[in-house]
């Protein structure tokens, strides 16, 4: 999963209450300051985080901080409005187009220039789906259907944080019409706002340690967020001026508990999230009950009052004030930023990141004054909400179209335009992800009966297993082992990050000994007279005290299949690892050369090389056949990186390790004289 947690967008105006009363809307008379430093403090978090990750592990909770606040002020709108029967869905949409759009338009046409000049079809096309998906809110759901093992890093998404503006947005699709159901049944109206709240916070806590990405991502496990703001706007407007001013009913007024009730909610407050920022890291399960500590946090310094004096001293200082009102342009500019330099292969060195978060605080400074403020102080009518709708659909519509063209394909020449295209473009289906090639959270269950080519049973069966890159042996395989070639047939059990040993490491799949029992049970029923077992040796132990017991879990491997009768145990040594995809080096240079090298000296991670002497040891002493990848792949002049044929190049990998098609290919066509 990935650890980037975007702020979402801030509401226009502020829910100011007084002591046991109804909050006031009007935005000059009650605006909030505490309200904007709690702001300042959610940004300045979360751009900790991002640039400095080693300072400020749970700097991500400042997403979290910001949805409470925009369910407490969005709602709080919704309810006065409502009261005095001027609420329109109309107007209500309209102020979100006007405070959301601008920055937002921005902010994507400069990831489209961006894209168009300085990147390779890689980016360009990911960058086009994501400004589509950004100009729908529908990021986390376009997010949420890309995270996987083959996922590329988040460092590599410059739109990635939309994510958060996706969830608001969705949320404020539902919301009105929820508040509007809410109004018909008043009387039940805190029952069924609770009841929402925790059926949401329930489902979060229920769906966190299994399926973690998608309660990340989706917006019935992350709308109890929101609500807990919206509960806060209810007790505040409805129940007495809110829980502080309840609690002081129901003390003596001249006792000390209910002059400092206000300080004393601060107080919780503000420690609930100095410990978030402290407590938590992106290995916990979030949100999760971890979610609670952020949430619970902002709920009570809300409650507090703008009268607290954290909420006076601390929150109203004017340098968390700049910050809070600068926050939405601040958060849309940082993070794009930060991953250009990434995207173009340049160091992120930490004086580099200082001048990112100078730029981005420039930018967004002159954003809000120069775009958001001036369009805030138009008068509210159509015609502006039309042109931002229009230009924001427009924006949307050229992202769309530079996807479709796969990243502005066609302006390379057709013999590199399978490079051009290849990098981390997996063949899903020559690995045949989702049925013999499982993902991450799927078990053993998921396999297909059709993992075990079953015409023609007479013929000796060769069966594959491994992770991942045992996967990208496969379509070599397939070619090799087809009726029309020879004799054999061929199975496939393969996982992602799970390795074919009897002891899976710690850093294996959560389903990998589940896994692998069920492979040695196939192995049983199916009796093979060959087994290849392929890896990434390399991620499984990088110190050479693991890298041991990982080679001795492998030659406990070989022995068992042994004793279960298999003929032959073939093991794959480590492919040729790189610093740089190969691809995104093949064609850089092209450009700079119009020349497509062969081979290559070039990004070789070095210690990939070294892995074949302990493998071929382990597994030679177990009695199994060694294949070493890089003796076939590798020699003085460098490592094979790419193959031609009729004058059409192919890059051999998609990313640092895993072979394409046509890598595989090449790869099964050199090695089979050396076991088949």
């Amino acid at each position: 999963m990935s650890s980037v947690l975007p702020i979402p967008a801030t509401s226009e105006g502020s829910v100011g209450s007084r002591r046991g009363a109804a909050p006031v809307i009007d935005a000059a008379s009650a605006h909030r300051t505490d309200i904007e430093g709690l702001r300042g403090i959610a940004v300045l978090s979360v751009l900790a985080v991002h640039s400095f990750p080693q300072w400020l592990n749970g700097g991500f909770i400042g997403v979290d901080i910001f949805f409470v606040l925009s369910g407490y002020l969005i709602s709080g709108i919704l309810f006065q409005s409502l009261d005095a029967g001027r609420f329109s869905l109309t107007d209500f949409y309209a102020r979100r187009i006007r405070r959301i759009f601008p920055a937002l338009c921005l902010v994507l046409l400069a990831c489209m220039v961006f894209s168009v000049a300085f990147t390779y079809p890689s980016e360009s096309r990911q960058i086009g789906h994501h400004v589509a998906a950004g100009a729908l809110f529908v990021s986390n759901l376009a997010l949420w259907k890309e995270a996987g093992y083959f996922d590329v890093a988040s460092e590599a998404k410059p739109l990635l944080h939309l994510w958060s503006l996706g969830i608001e947005e969705q949320f404020y699709i539902v919301w009105p019409l929820v508040v509007v159901l809410l109004f018909r049944h008043k009387r039940h109206a805190l029952r069924l706002l609770c009841g929402l709240l925790l059926a949401s916070f329930a489902l979060n806590v229920a769906m966190v340690a299994d399926r973690p990405v998608a309660t990340f991502f989706l917006p019935p496990t992350r709308f109890w967020e929101l609500m807990v703001g919206a509960l806060l706007a209810w007790l505040t407007q409805y129940a007495s001026g809110g829980p502080v001013a309840w609690l002081r009913l129901r003390l003596p007024s001249a006792s000390w508990s209910h002059r400092h009730a206000g300080d004393v909610f601060a107080a919780v407050g503000l420690s609930m999230l100095a410990l978030a920022l402290w407590l938590i890291d992106k290995t916990d399960h979030f949100p999760g009950w971890w979610a609670l500590l952020p949430t619970v946090g902002t709920f009570a310094l809300l409650a507090a009052g703008p009268d607290a004096w954290i909420n006076r001293r601390v929150l109203s200082q004017p340098i968390l004030r700049f910050y809070g009102a600068i926050s939405y342009p601040l958060y849309l500019w940082h993070w794009p930023l930060l991953c250009f330099p990434t995207v173009l292969g340049i160091p992120l060195t930490n004086e580099v990141r200082v001048m990112i978060l100078i730029a981005s605080v420039v930018l967004a400074a002159l954003t809000y004054e120069l775009v958001e403020k001036p369009i805030r102080q138009q008068r509210a009518g159509g015609r502006s909400t039309l042109v931002l709708l229009t230009a924001l659909a427009a924006i949307g519509l050229c992202g769309w179209g530079l996807k479709q063209s796969d990243g502005l394909l066609d302006s390379y020449p057709q013999s590199v335009r399978g490079i051009a295209s290849t990098e981390f473009r997996f063949d899903y289906a020559d690995y045949r992800i989702d049925t013999c090639m499982l993902r991450l959270e799927q078990g053993p269950e998921s396999f297909s009966a059709d993992c075990v080519d079953r015409r023609d049973a007479a013929r000796p069966l060769v069966m594959l297993w491994g992770d991942s890159h045992a996967a990208s042996l496969y379509p070599g395989l397939a070619q090799l082992t087809a009726p029309a070639a020879n004799a054999h047939r061929l199975a496939q059990y393969t996982a992602a990050r799970c390795p074919p040993v009897m002891s899976p490491p710690p850093s294996a799949s959560a389903h990998c000994a589940r896994t692998n029992a069920y492979v040695l049970e196939r192995v049983k029923a199916e009796r093979p007279d060959t087994v290849v077992l392929a890896g990434h040796w390399l991620l499984y132990g990088a110190e050479r005290a693991s890298v041991d017991v990982h080679l001795a879990g492998l030659s406990d491997t070989v022995r068992m299949l042994k004793s279960l009768g298999v003929r032959r145990v073939v093991v794959f040594g480590q492919q040729p690892l790189w610093t740089m995809p190969p691809p995104r080096w093949l064609l850089t240079q092209w450009t700079q050369s119009r020349r497509v090298p062969e081979r290559t000296l070039e990004h070789i991670d070095r210690a990939s090389l070294d892995m074949d002497a302990p493998l071929r040891q382990a597994v030679s002493n177990a009695g199994a056949m060694f294949v070493s990848a890089t003796e076939h792949l590798c020699d003085a002049s460098g490592c094979l990186v790419s193959t031609q044929r009729d004058g059409i190049y192919s890059a051999l990998n998609f990313d640092d390790s895993h072979l394409t098609t046509e890598g595989s290919r090449v790869l099964i066509d050199r090695t089979q004289a050396a076991w088949l």
